[in-house]
């Protein structure tokens, strides 16, 4: 139970911000902004943001190779700048309150960025060595986040947890303003290509679909994904898509478990099976003490 609900709030202690789900999701030439979250049974968390890079459309749009490659390098650095402020927040967290077990590199792995042309994709990866590093970093007590549940009885309860859809949290932009985590990705992307001969197209085109993907390895856990399949590893994904321009600040995740109380039911069946015991030994027994009095009639009336 203790390791269901950290699960359950893993999930929605992000620093910075079964359904009936489809089980596959079509991203042929589409665009996207992806976070990911992956707990496995050793402990280990690894967190990722991944840009899509849509080198099909650069082809059509770039007046030459150099000026695509070009577009990708910049794109690589704005992700890398995406990076370093991560680095920078876990730092400052590590600053605060130093622990050599969960120190940067050791506890905390963060990749570099990288533009992996396989999935045609820039991003990096937040590995966790351990779910107390994870805990360590986002500030998870196994306290708190405590499932609400609803439904319950003696022999089974539900236990669920609602949150924000991570690009749907705000960030500050400045005094005054905020606007959400995929609006800010968004018009991120959309500034690298200003200083191209394709920076237009770029503008008018470029609506991605901003997804979250969450795998674990508990293959009990249900939600509302839009989306959801079991991988060669045997995890669990739940996937959340929104298209940025339908992104608000009621889009949401909503995850759910059952819980059996085993004990209880070995009780249950316990009981059940010695009063059904019971009740066939005083019916047997009846009859035999009825077939007795037969047969002492029988031969109390042969015997006159």
């Amino acid at each position: 139970m203790k390791k269901l609900i950290l699960i359950m709030a893993i999930i929605f202690s992000l620093s910075f911000f079964t359904g009936c789900g489809q089980s596959t999701l079509n991203l042929n030439g589409r665009d996207f902004i992806m976070f990911c979250l992956d707990i496995s049974s050793n402990g280990r968390i690894i967190q990722s943001l991944d840009f899509s890079v849509n080198s099909d459309r650069l082809d059509n749009i770039s007046e030459s190779q150099e000026e695509k490659l070009s577009f990708i390098a910049t794109l690589t650095e704005m992700v890398d700048e995406l990076r370093r402020e991560f680095l920078l927040n876990f730092a400052l967290i590590y600053i605060q309150n130093p622990n050599e077990e969960y120190k940067i590199n050791q506890g905390l792995i963060i990749t570099n960025t990288t533009f992996n042309q396989e999935t045609d994709t820039i991003g990096f990866n937040m590995i966790f060595t351990s779910l107390g590093a994870w805990n360590y970093y986002h500030d998870v007590k196994q306290n708190e986040n405590d499932d609400k549940k609803e439904d319950d009885n003696i022999f089974i309860s539900k236990n669920q947890t609602q949150g924000i859809f991570p690009f749907s949290s705000k960030i500050k932009v400045s005094e005054e303003e905020s606007i959400y985590v995929g609006q800010r990705y968004i018009q991120k992307y959309i500034d690298c290509g200003k200083n191209f001969s394709f920076a237009n197209e770029i503008k008018n085109l470029y609506s991605p679909l901003l997804i979250y993907n969450y795998s674990t390895y508990y293959s009990r856990l249900h939600s509302d994904a839009d989306y959801k399949f079991t991988d060669s590893n045997g995890h669990s994904h739940h996937i959340w898509a929104v298209d940025g321009k339908d992104l608000t600040a009621n889009n949401s995740i909503y995850i759910y478990s059952y819980n059996i109380n085993v004990g209880l039911w070995y009780l249950f069946i316990l009981i059940f099976s010695i009063v059904f015991a019971v009740i066939l030994y005083i019916i047997l027994d009846y009859k035999n003490i009825k077939n007795k009095i037969k047969n002492i009639r029988f031969i109390k009336k042969h015997s006159k």
